[in-house]
């Protein structure tokens, strides 16, 4: 029995172990090498509850070790990001893997076997400089700037940061684009377990706990490298764009160390107010486009596009650094909601993770009908939280809309898809109607006209 025992538990130590190691890359290379794209794991689901407990982990020693207070709407909204860049990859995932696999199977130059540890190790490195490329390009063009902004739009550097993706980018999949050329070589399931390792690295070094790792941070990109990629100080712009290397910044030269005793503040140099995650998403868009408008020939319409996001008649491709900055002087932007209003959100996007994973598992058993209704019940539930958060004069009526519209679909036993409760989905709607009509906007100002 005791023997039986510790074969549990040196079990269970082993599969902790295993899932921390994803978000470090350290990862067997004989146990994540498969033959097809069927066997091809969800590295991602698997390591969820382990960046769960490291955020929690975070926040406990900022709030109680360093004085620093969750910005908990920042923290919201960098998490409903994260959830509708996940849930729009998967609608498009199925085209993305095919498009990989066709030139693979079809126009490959030469195929490395899947199971070798070499070929394991290739992929690992050639696709980091697939997605410096992409991360690099997503700096330097305009309009993929305009995609990419709302990672770099969170005034605060956490762990929850690393979920604050851009929509566009999964429903894209813009960064796999930048992988194509490795299906002339490289099997389609080493290439998708690699873009997930690749990801998941990227998870931990969203953090100010983390310092310099010494010589390891001559190859390995590091929390104090990223921190600088994210500072809006002059010297951090256009720094550091490698994964998990650091190898592709220091020989393309792009390369930045964090400037020790010098503060890094963190956002757009151009720093949006509001937690509006629809908007975060797309308000950089209207930027070009005004900037386009007043272009005085065609060529200039163009580089409004498809130059850098800095650039201005009469500058380079780039723009000029030395406009911007040293270090920007500025609030951070925060929302002043009762707790009561911050437990109902937080409720709120319970329900939104739910339906997410249920829409992950199930994806292929679901008709399009109840595809399209939980995805738009997860956008507009993401929507209203942000104007909840930025206390909106429409963030009541819109989570009314909401809730009595979803509660009609929850209990209908035919369109009942979740694996929560309908009963309970419904009474979570109605306790947020409650909250938000008292807490809302709209009844101050009826207050005040009378």
């Amino acid at each position: 029995m005791e023997e039986t025992d510790n074969i549990t538990l040196g079990t269970a130590v082993q599969d902790v172990a295993e899932g921390f190691g994803l978000l470090f890359y350290l990862v067997d290379p004989r146990k994540s090498s498969f033959s097809s794209i069927e066997h091809c794991p969800d590295y991602v689901s698997q390591a969820i509850p382990y960046m769960a407990g490291l955020i929690a982990i975070e926040g406990v020693i900022n709030h109680f070790m360093r004085g620093k207070k969750q910005n908990l709407a920042d923290s919201v909204t960098n998490i409903s990001s994260g959830l509708l860049m996940t849930l729009g990859g998967l609608l498009t995932r199925f085209a993305m893997i095919s498009t990989y696999n066709y030139i693979h199977i079809h126009h490959h130059i030469m195929v490395l076997p899947w199971s070798s540890p070499l070929t394991w190790v290739v992929t690992a490195v050639l696709l980091d400089l697939g997605y410096y490329c992409f991360h690099r390009a997503s700096h330097e063009v305009g309009l993929l700037w305009a995609v990419h902004q709302v990672h770099h739009s969170s005034q605060e550097f956490n762990l929850t940061t690393a979920f604050r993706q851009p929509i566009l980018e999964g429903v894209g999949w813009l960064t796999h684009l930048f992988y194509l050329p490795l299906a002339f070589f490289i099997p389609t399931s080493q290439m998708l377990v690699h873009s997930e390792f690749n990801f998941l690295y990227q998870f931990l070094i969203h953090t100010e706990l983390l310092g310099d790792l010494g010589p390891l941070g001559c190859v390995l990109n590091t929390a104090s490298h990223h921190r600088v990629h994210h500072g809006a100080n002059r010297y951090c712009l256009d720094k550091n764009y490698g994964g998990w290397l650091s190898v592709w910044d220091r020989f393309f030269g792009t390369f930045q160390e964090e400037r020790i005793g010098e503060e890094i503040v963190y956002g757009l140099v151009d720093q949006p107010q509001f937690f509006n995650v629809i908007k975060h998403q797309l308000f950089y868009f209207s930027i070009i486009k005004d900037k386009a408008v007043k272009a005085n020939s065609r060529t200039d319409w163009f580089k409004a596009w498809f130059y850098g996001p800095g650039w201005f008649p009469g500058l380079t491709r780039l723009g000029d650094n030395n406009l911007v900055e040293e270090k920007p002087n500025r609030p951070t932007y925060g929302s002043n909601v009762s707790k009561l209003n911050h437990i109902n959100i937080i409720l709120q996007i319970l329900t939104v993770i739910i339906v997410h994973d249920d829409v992950s598992r199930m994806l292929h058993e679901m008709s399009i009908y109840n595809v399209f209704s939980l995805t738009t019940f997860v956008v507009w539930t993401a929507y209203s939280i942000g104007l909840q958060y930025d206390q909106s004069s429409h963030a009541f009526p819109v989570e009314l809309a909401r809730c009595l519209i979803f509660s009609v679909f929850w209990m209908s036993s035919s369109t009942n898809v979740s694996s929560e409760p309908s009963v309970l989905f419904t009474l979570s709607m109605a306790t947020s109607v409650l909250v938000n009509a008292y807490n809302s906007p709209n009844k101050h100002l009826l207050r005040e006209k009378s």
